[in-house]
């Protein structure tokens, strides 16, 4: 292919145009001591596991073995995720964004607690619709928080 001074100009200002939304989100997402970041990043790994738990339930998998074991670390990073979006509401004192984390934070132990008791070995359909009601609300609460965080945030 031929290079020629508009292609050369057009490719370039696309580059700009990329660096200048990399910035954009930059600052949108460093908003509230990394509010927004913390939250997508919550949001998108319970996606990821309500996927892979369909998955479990769709193909009939057992409840051992890599899905299980999988499922589980997600659910790990997503309490880490979710008290580190406390601790962030907490560090930037706002009452909204600390009142929605601690809603957020007990979603994701209430998930977690069922789910212990669901993969634990007491395979009861009440502990996995609780388990799927603190998912529910861990999805809530998560993208309340990014909501929130964006709109509020300086």
């Amino acid at each position: 292919m031929l290079e020629t001074p508009i292609s050369r100009v057009i490719v370039l200002g696309t580059i700009e145009l990329i660096y200048e939304k990399y910035i954009q989100i930059s600052k949108m997402m460093s908003r509230m001591n990394y509010m927004p970041a913390i939250a997508s990043g919550e949001v998108a790994i319970l996606l990821a596991l309500y996927a892979g738990g369909m998955l479990l339930a769709v193909y009939n998998l057992p409840l051992q073995g890599v899905p299980l074991i999988i499922h589980l670390y997600g659910a790990i990073l997503v309490a880490i995720l979710s008290i580190g979006l406390l601790a962030s509401a907490v560090s930037y004192k706002d009452k909204g964004a600390i009142v929605i984390s601690i809603l957020n934070v007990l979603s994701v132990l209430f998930a977690a607690f069922a789910g212990s008791f669901y993969f634990g070995g007491v395979i009861d359909v009440n502990y996995l619709l609780q388990m799927g009601m603190g998912f529910v609300f861990a999805l809530i609460t998560a993208s309340g928080c990014l909501i929130y965080s964006i709109r509020r945030g300086e």
